[in-house]
């Protein structure tokens, strides 16, 4: 064993010590054996001042050669000056020298002349070796604890790194993906509003079901990986319970008919503090797997309220039966576990990701509360969805509502600035829009949406995110930069993207967009997005613009 420690740590660590030279010659005497003997022993031979008791060497070789096999654990030597003072020590080799650190053997009354040799001068040997052990020993600790935290670092750096190349690719798979999808179910939106045979109807809603089918698959796998990279959070919004349960079942009695099922949803009503889209997105999923697994009889949505308690939270519990095929307690165990499905058979022949019910008991959970299934195989199965949300008073009205004699409001006036780089997607655009009404004007890209905008005057642009030469975000910041510099009102302008992960859709905001609708495009979302920009722009001109007020004009 080997001190490797400079001089003035070992003697903070053994003062009482002495260092000898391969000859023998006492090279340093540590400071409390020069309290004891005097500073005179340095540079003086070992043997010349000290006579070895045990073992009895007569010359330093046998020490030396003792001391560098190891063999040598501990010597007892008397001092020839004070010859009532033994001391014992022990022999290190370090660096061609030998180290004694040395304790002490006392007088039979233990005292040399009237002084005490006190724990504090010379620790006995053993303690002295724990000392250097508990000094090293810190030390590696101390290391390996800086090693460690440099390879967490490291690992945490690289992990950043692989999250944020993740994200990315992501947001690039998300976008290639939509793009052509947008353009799938965009024309087959389009078509359904023409006049078709039922050979052409049935082959048209086929196409637009597996379409919105592939939609539903790529929103859960990207929900997923924002569970699983913990990005998934939540909004809290007020919210129409009533109308976030009329939604739900408007869409989904139209599949249950399709089966010829009933769907029955409990009336319910209410504003509540929450995230609307997050529990519209669990009650859906549990509602349309009911209806996919129940081939007779049907499904039913039920809702409860309980008392408020003293925080102002008010207990709701969801309950979603179905008469389906209901499950064994071995597939219960396992349902909400991720890409878990029932049989292999099950999934098979009704598909799916796996990956629906872990991303809504994720949800409900980080809501508060909790999602549990009973089910008997061949009887049905009731899920039941338990959260505690916070009453609130509807928000105030604002302009995007219809006129006040119910009429809905003409969009055909509206001047719309549509900047997008994909020419299918700008054929599907004006396909959507041409129903209504809009014929928009096409910009390719950002810049060219920006020297439109100076040239002309719009009333709300749809900008794309991704394009060439100048990208959506830049343009707005620009439009929004020439709008403060003329003192003009700003235009209202909405993302119209593939790209909506929530972080993706507050940069959009934050740069100046008034908001984001998805691709593939949802018509009635974009109908209402246009109607409440057509509102605002006609009740702030003091003007009543409908469809009939427009027709008697004619």
């Amino acid at each position: 064993m080997e001190l490797n420690l400079d001089p003035a740590t070992l003697d903070a660590l053994y003062p009482a010590r002495l260092a000898l030279d391969p000859t023998g010659e006492i090279a340093h005497v540590g400071p409390s054996l020069v309290r004891h003997l005097g500073a005179g022993l340095s540079g003086q031979h070992f043997l010349e001042c000290f006579e070895f008791e045990c073992p009895r060497f007569t010359d330093i070789d046998a020490l030396i050669a003792g001391a560098q096999s190891e063999s040598l654990r501990s010597i007892i030597v008397r001092s020839r000056a004070q010859p009532e003072l033994r001391l014992r020590g022990t022999v290190l080799p370090d660096d061609g020298r030998l180290h004694l650190l040395v304790g002490h053997v006392p007088t039979e009354n233990g005292r040399i002349g009237e002084e005490m040799l006190s724990f504090a001068d010379f620790a006995p040997t053993d303690s002295t070796l724990d000392t250097h052990m508990v000094s090293v020993t810190h030390q590696q600790l101390l290391n390996d604890a800086q090693r460690i935290a440099r390879e967490v670092e490291e690992k945490s750096r690289q992990t950043e790194a692989a999250n944020e190349a993740k994200s990315q690719f992501l947001a690039t798979v998300s976008h290639e993906i939509r793009t052509p999808l947008n353009g799938v179910l965009g024309m087959a939106d389009f078509l359904a509003g023409t006049e078709l045979s039922p050979e052409q109807n049935e082959a048209l809603g086929i196409l637009i079901d597996s379409g919105r089918s592939l939609l539903t698959i790529l929103n859960e796998i990207l929900d997923y990986s924002k569970v699983e990279a913990g990005e998934l959070e939540l909004e809290n919004r007020a919210f129409d319970l009533g109308e976030l349960i009329k939604g739900t079942s408007g869409l989904f009695h139209i599949k249950a008919v399709e089966k010829r099922l009933y769907y029955v949803a409990s009336p319910a009503n209410g504003w509540f503090m929450g995230d609307e889209t997050r529990l519209r997105q669990v009650l859906s999923n549990l509602v349309f797997n009911a209806i996919k697994f129940t081939p007779s009889g049907g499904v039913e949505l039920r809702v409860e309220f309980g008392e408020a308690g003293e925080d102002g939270m008010t207990p709701l519990v969801f309950e979603i039966e179905d008469s389906g095929i209901g499950m064994s307690e071995e597939v219960q165990a396992r349902l909400f576990k991720p890409f878990q499905q029932g049989e292999v058979t099950t999934a098979r022949k009704f598909g799916g990701t796996g990956l629906g019910l872990a991303i809504c008991k994720h949800l409900v959970e980080k809501m508060g509360g909790k999602i549990s299934v009973r089910s008997e195989e061949g009887r049905g199965s009731v899920f039941r969805v338990e959260l505690a949300l916070e009453v609130t008073e509807a928000p105030a009205e604002t302009g995007y509502k219809r006129s006040d004699d119910g009429q809905q409001v003409s969009l055909a006036s509206l001047r719309v600035l549509a900047a997008e780089d994909n020419a299918t997607n700008r054929i599907v655009l004006g396909a959507l829009l041409k129903p209504m009404g809009v014929e928009p004007a096409f910009a390719e890209n950002g810049r060219e949406a920006v020297e439109m905008f100076r040239k002309e005057s719009f009333d709300v642009i749809l900008m794309d995110v991704m394009m060439p030469e100048m990208s959506g975000p830049e343009a707005t910041q620009i439009i929004r930069r020439l709008e403060k510099d003329a003192g003009a009102k700003p235009v209202p302008i909405h993302a119209l993207t593939a790209n909506l992960m929530r972080e993706q859709v507050a940069q959009y905001v934050e740069c100046g967009m008034d908001g984001a609708l998805g691709k593939p495009i949802n018509v009635e979302e974009l109908r209402r997005t246009l109607e409440g920009v057509a509102l605002v722009k006609f009740e702030s001109q003091g003007a009543a613009y409908t469809q009939n007020s427009r027709a008697s004009q004619g």
